[in-house]
């Protein structure tokens, strides 16, 4: 009964007990394109490098903030992100669904003027997952009687820092933004698997990371003409310091043979490794065919850095309409993809493929000195996930999200 126990429990809570290495530690490291930043970028698809000519210019291209009309304070908040997983029939016959529930100011930026020069300084939270869950299955198979499971996990990543953009006449800029780049990751997981001969086992889960580094971005834009502007940036974040500490407690008896043995395992791991970024080039391309009407898109290719990592490139599109002078409407559609290889018949958990495609939209009222923006963006994608150990079997994986955005700046 031992070894059968032992294999119920390989294939039910390692659908959550990821390897202790903290290079895997991450709520999903396989999408660059979790969350949108700003308030016109984010309800155009996030496709804004040739455009960035306010504070959110920062994060996306920080030589667009050359032609910012003046001195500005912005910030936006996400009212509500709600992400939802589905693997389907994962545990027995029942699906496993993963939801999470969050409210994470993403940006916040200061923006001034002086003569050719611009300066910002902004707070940008790029990657915000915070899942708290217990799930409880009873009879989930024929051998087993009651599986529960509580995850409470909090993975956030912070990005802050100055930048700084030059004009060369009217059609010409660059510019630099230099982040430090923190992350704060804790996971807190416990699990409890009873048969039906009475025996059980319990695991519980501690981990925690810290993270620290910088991440610079170079920018460019260039006006042709009037009516059409280019822009490229890149980036790749570099980490200077990474300490990780998991803890795990593995308890179990066996009723097997009339007589209950119990067995009892505690270990702690530390671990300075580093995770290494890939390298980010992006090219946008703005259009304004009327004073009114902006139609923009952008190419982000990312090269892997670390094994096992793909070359990926994603592909975003905007549009904004200006409705009269103090009201516009912005609609935006883009992709995230993974960054995994191909699967193929020697593909072992854990592993998700999984692509993902968006689409987002948004309102702003104008004043004379400040605006205010409400809109929603929505993601879903489908594909395969192995979850069980060292096992080539799939499970069909859905997964949508929902953000209502909310945004203000005004002018200084």
């Amino acid at each position: 009964m031992k070894s059968a126990l032992r294999k119920l429990w390989l294939n039910l809570s390692l659908l959550i007990f990821i390897s202790f290495s903290p290079t895997q530690l991450h709520a999903d490291d396989a999408h660059y394109k979790n969350m949108l930043i700003g308030e016109r970028a984010a309800t155009m698809g996030g496709s804004y490098v040739a455009i960035s000519d306010d504070s959110t210019g920062c994060y996306y291209n920080p030589a667009g903030i050359a032609y910012a009309v003046g001195d500005s304070l912005s910030g936006s908040g996400n009212m509500l992100h709600k992400l939802k997983t589905v693997y389907t029939e994962a545990i027995g016959t029942q699906d496993w669904i993963r939801e999470s529930e969050s409210l994470v100011p993403n940006y916040f930026g200061v923006l001034k003027k002086y003569k050719d020069y611009s300066f910002c300084f902004s707070y940008v939270v790029p990657e915000a997952f915070i899942e708290h869950q217990d799930l409880l299955f009873d009879n989930p198979l024929s051998t087993v009687k009651i599986y529960y499971q509580s995850l409470h996990s909090e993975d956030i990543t912070y990005l802050m820092g100055p930048s700084v953009a030059m004009k060369f006449g009217e059609n010409l800029s660059i510019g630099l933004t230099l982040y430090y780049q923190y992350r704060s990751f804790m996971r807190q997981f416990y699990n409890y698997l009873e048969s039906t001969d009475g025996s059980y086992e319990v695991i519980y889960q501690s981990l925690k990371l810290r993270e620290d580094g910088v991440m610079p971005k170079l920018g460019l834009q260039w006006s042709p003409w009037s009516l059409l502007t280019v822009g490229m940036a890149v980036d790749q974040a570099v980490l200077f310091n990474s300490a990780f500490q998991g803890d795990i407690s593995f308890h179990n008896t066996d009723n097997s043979t009339g007589t209950t043995i119990p067995t009892t395992m505690m270990m702690r791991v530390n671990s300075a490794e580093k995770r290494k970024f890939p390298l980010h080039l992006a090219w946008g391309v703005s259009y304004f065919p009327t004073p009114s009407l902006l139609y923009t898109a952008d190419l982000d290719y990312y090269q892997a850095a670390e094994n096992g990592r793909a070359d990926i490139m994603n592909y975003s599109g905007g549009t904004e309409y200006y409705l009269n002078p103090t009201n516009a409407i912005r609609f935006g559609l883009f992709t995230n993809y993974t960054n995994l290889p191909l699967p193929d018949s020697s593909t072992t958990a854990p592993y998700e493929y999984l692509d993902i495609y968006g689409a987002s939209f948004g309102y702003t009222s104008y004043s004379s000195s400040s605006s205010l923006t409400v809109g929603a963006i929505y993601t879903s994608g489908s594909g395969k996930a192995w979850l069980y150990s060292g096992s080539t079997e799939t499970r069909a994986l859905t997964r949508e999200s929902l953000t209502l955005v909310f945004s203000a700046s005004s002018s200084l």
